[in-house]
């Protein structure tokens, strides 16, 4: 396991159980796991056990993970590990304070995972709807915390499990980086992160796509890999290779940029000689295969739906050659800027704009290079020996998620730095390295560098800090116009469908078909609106309400109509199905699929 004493760069495990305890509570723990998987995602063997077997599978995984470690390690938290979270805590305060104002439109869909998990849905399900290829891990911790708690705000729940994989994250970053450059790397790493940039951190807490998932989970499984890569052969290295590949597989159920986390550490495996090799490849593999028994599941039901997205033809891969010089310079132009911190609407852009996206946008390449001119030497020296250093995975995973994002990305995907998170992971314990050897010799110019870079990342973050509360302070008005006038179903625009329906845990139930927005929504939940209502029809705040009213008038029908805080129609003199009124600001009535997150 990863350290997280100050005093050491790792700390060993405690003895473990005697051998010839240790093996079959090891292939125990691989078995139940698999079990819990088939039983709680696949329904087996049918669906009236299939839960009662997955939890008693899961306690049964634990029993044998105690068993294999006796006696429990007991990790130390080092002071600067406890410092950095705490801070971090503090800083994403708000968005548990307010929210509302922080998980709403796509983020919804976690909620309506969770709840389907608390309604009974058996199985359970492995994807977010429409999304066959993002995991539910964030909609089952929401559940999770949800029932334990009797909390009814699911939003506050995702942000709460956003919040707590994103704490892991970071913890597993600060534990990889002390084992490279010690507890001044730890520390820079995790400030760096604690205090992050706008694009990381909010995409870190809004529950939009699973990359905070990916991240902790990827970041994890790194952060254990190291005395794999170097230590002599020992019994724990079954364990701690079964932790590794079963964090990869889960990252990769999540969310298929986990591939280059997986990339990293088998290239890294690949690379280690001499006796122990095989059963580290093996037990790693079969971690892997058990991690992601969730998306196997799914596509055997499903006809391997997944490949759609994950398996490119032929004129696609060439396609995706001619534009990888076009994907290279939008990374640099575009994308690598705004992972450092300077997103559109940045304080900074207003003084020095052109001269501020230039040096965000070198952040990136700069701290690996600087990185690299300290470590790389030792690198190919290990490397060479047969036993690589930790050094070496934050660049492999920063190429392994270029490499991946440039040779898959097409369309819109271009423009969306998102898949480019695991570069920020990769460049925080570059940061790190760094600073820790500048800190040894100009502790000034360390202090300097470091407040600047996150100085950065505060500016333009703050005022999102900021807009929580008024936005949640938007929805709740909507919601009480809503209220106040009996509606119980309604059509509306995602925007705002999604959220309501998410805040008042479908008691007020609005179907997104209104449109224009595109968006996938449960089928029972259209069918439901379509057959209770509508109550009423919903307008966004852009929209002109003359138009609609136009609308209703042709067809001959009744209506009463407030406009605050947004247009909302209710009261018809009949009811009126939506195919009736699409097109009412003329746009043409379709409903194409969501482009891939």
């Amino acid at each position: 396991m990863p350290s997280w004493s100050s005093s050491r760069p790792s700390a060993e495990l405690s003895p473990l159980a005697p051998e010839e305890r240790r093996i079959p509570a090891e292939l125990g723990l691989l078995a139940l796991l698999a079990l819990a998987v088939l039983a709680w995602f696949g329904g087996f063997p049918s669906l009236g056990v299939s839960a009662p077997l997955a939890a008693v599978a899961v306690l049964g995984a634990f029993a044998c993970a105690w068993w294999a470690l006796r006696p429990l390690p007991r990790p130390v938290p080092g002071a600067e590990t406890l410092a950095v979270l705490a801070l971090a805590l503090a800083y994403r305060l708000p968005a548990l304070l307010h929210p509302w104002g922080w998980v709403n439109t796509d983020g919804a869909y976690g909620a309506f995972v969770a709840l389907g998990l608390l309604a009974g849905a058996r199985p359970a399900p492995v994807f977010t709807i429409g999304a066959n290829y993002q995991g539910t891990l964030k909609g089952h911790l929401a559940a999770l915390f949800s029932l334990v708690s009797g909390a009814e705000d699911l939003s506050r729940m995702l942000v709460l499990a956003s919040l707590v994989l994103d704490l892991l994250f970071i913890v597993a970053t600060m534990a990889l980086a002390r084992r490279i450059g010690g507890r001044a790397a730890a520390l820079a790493a995790g400030l760096y992160l604690a205090l992050g940039p706008k694009f990381l951190t909010v995409f870190s807490l809004n529950s939009v796509g699973q990359y905070v998932d990916v991240l902790a989970l990827g970041g994890l499984a790194l952060a254990l890999l190291p005395p794999l890569l170097q230590d002599e052969p020992s019994p724990r290295d079954r364990l701690r290779a079964l932790a590794v590949g079963l964090l990869l597989g889960a990252a990769f159920w999540q969310q298929p940029v986990a591939t280059c986390y997986a990339i990293a550490a088998f290239a890294a495996l690949a690379l280690r000689r001499g006796p122990g090799a095989r059963p580290r490849w093996g037990w790693t593999i079969a971690g892997l295969l058990v991690g992601a028994l969730p998306v196997v599941v799914w596509n055997l039901r499903h006809g391997w739906a997944s490949g759609e997205v994950m398996g490119p033809d032929s004129a696609g891969l060439r396609a995706q050659a001619e534009a990888l010089p076009y994907l290279v310079r939008r990374t640099l132009d575009t994308s690598l800027p705004v992972l450092a911190g300077v997103s559109p609407g940045h304080p900074w852009l207003g003084v020095a704009g052109g001269a501020i996206r230039i040096l965000a946008g070198l952040l990136v390449p700069a701290a690996l290079v600087a990185f690299l001119a300290l470590r790389g030497r030792g690198i190919v020296t290990s490397v060479r020996a047969g036993r690589p250093a930790p050094a070496l995975l934050p660049p492999l995973l920063l190429a392994a998620c270029l490499g991946l994002v440039w040779a898959t990305a097409a369309g819109a995907v271009y423009a969306r730095p998102r898949y480019l998170l695991p570069v920020m992971a990769a460049t925080a314990i570059h940061i790190g390295v760094v600073w820790s050897h500048l800190w040894s010799r100009a502790r000034a110019a360390a202090a300097i560098v470091l407040a600047a870079l996150l100085a950065l990342n505060v500016t333009g973050m703050w005022s999102r800090l900021r807009d929580g509360g008024p936005t949640s302070d938007y929805y709740r008005s909507v919601l009480r116009s809503l209220e106040t006038k009996g509606v119980r179903t309604a059509y509306a625009d995602f925007s705002l469908a999604a959220p309501l329906t998410m805040f008042t845990r479908e008691r007020i139930l609005l179907s997104s078909r209104l449109g224009p927005t595109p968006a996938y929504e449960p089928e029972d939940m259209t069918a439901r609106v379509a057959r209770e209502g509508p109550d009423a029809y919903v307008l966004r705040p852009d929209d002109d309400p003359d138009r609609f009213a136009a609308v209703l008038k042709d067809l001959g029908v009744g209506y009463r109509v407030d406009l605050d805080p947004v247009p909302v129609f209710y009261d018809f003199s009949r009811r009126v199905r939506v195919e009736e009124v699409h097109g009412f600001r003329g746009e043409t009535p379709s409903h194409p699929a969501p482009e891939e997150e």
